[in-house]
């Protein structure tokens, strides 16, 4: 019986941990409204990061790169991609618990021009409100 006690002791307070260490991995957390962007990759250039919040928060989820000017090194070399893992939280998503919509993307944009790509890995209900 004790057993099961302290198993269930150490997986809660397990549980307890993986909430808080999210946040303190990521780079950056931007809010808006209910909606928290949270950007993986610390390298990127402040310019990039601006681009993939502003993506982000108006709305543009898929974007696949077909609307995109491309310059003409990029024409003849092909793009210079910065890729990075992208999570957007949109918070109070139900009215049910788990209440946050948690979605993770792989966003690539090319330093060149302006073409930009983000692949939704994964989506998920979570526990945060």
């Amino acid at each position: 019986m004790k057993t099961k006690k302290m198993l269930a002791l150490i997986l809660s307070i397990a549980m307890t941990a993986c909430i808080f260490i999210m946040p303190a991995n990521a780079a950056e957390a931007e809010t808006h409204e209910h909606i928290e962007i949270i950007i993986e990759n610390e390298d990127i250039s402040e310019e990039t990061r601006e681009k993939i919040i502003a993506h982000f928060t108006n709305g543009g989820e898929e974007c696949d790169g077909t609307s995109a000017t491309y310059g003409l090194t990029c024409t003849l070399f092909g793009h210079k991609l910065e890729s990075t893992r992208v999570y957007k939280i949109t918070h109070e998503a139900r009215s049910t618990s788990p209440r946050c919509l948690k979605k993770s993307y792989d966003y690539s944009t090319c330093t060149r021009c302006d073409y930009e790509e983000n692949v939704l890995v994964g989506s998920e209900y979570i526990v945060c409100c």
